[in-house]
């Protein structure tokens, strides 16, 4: 559980309150939590996904390639029964899950998962090309 407050006399009554009912172990200032890296600046937090982004290239093998300066091209359009049915497509769903995840700090890539989501139950070798192209 990941608790954020202003007031550290409230979090300290909260943290209080939470270890007279269960047994909890603090574990300090936040620093990384599901994926997210947490690092403090005056302006508050600041989250990032650099750490799961790597593993992320790296699982698909792309990571000797350069990047893209944009990832999706907008003139491109995915068509259903375009090209051949992936013979695993739990592959492609497992990379489209892990890309809406990006999400969370790169919202730049939304409009892209949203239109290769939309491939998910039949997906094909141009809508997998499109999902590596925004990694």
């Amino acid at each position: 559980m990941v608790l954020s407050v202003n007031n550290i006399a409230e979090i300290n009554d909260v943290k209080v309150h939470l270890h007279s009912r269960f047994h909890i172990k603090d574990l300090d200032p936040l620093k990384y939590f599901l994926g997210l890296e947490v690092t403090r600046s005056l302006d508050g937090l600041v989250l990032n996904q650099r750490k799961y982004c790597l593993e992320l290239i790296s699982e698909s093998g792309m990571l000797g390639c350069k990047h893209a300066p944009i990832s999706f091209d907008p003139s491109i359009k995915l068509h259903v029964d375009e090209g051949a049915l992936l013979p695993d497509p739990s592959s492609f769903r497992r990379l489209i899950g892990r890309l809406l995840y990006l999400t969370n700090t790169r919202p730049d890539i939304s409009f892209s998962i949203q239109q290769l989501n939309q491939f998910v139950s039949s997906p094909r070798e141009p809508h997998m090309q499109q999902a590596l192209w925004i990694i």
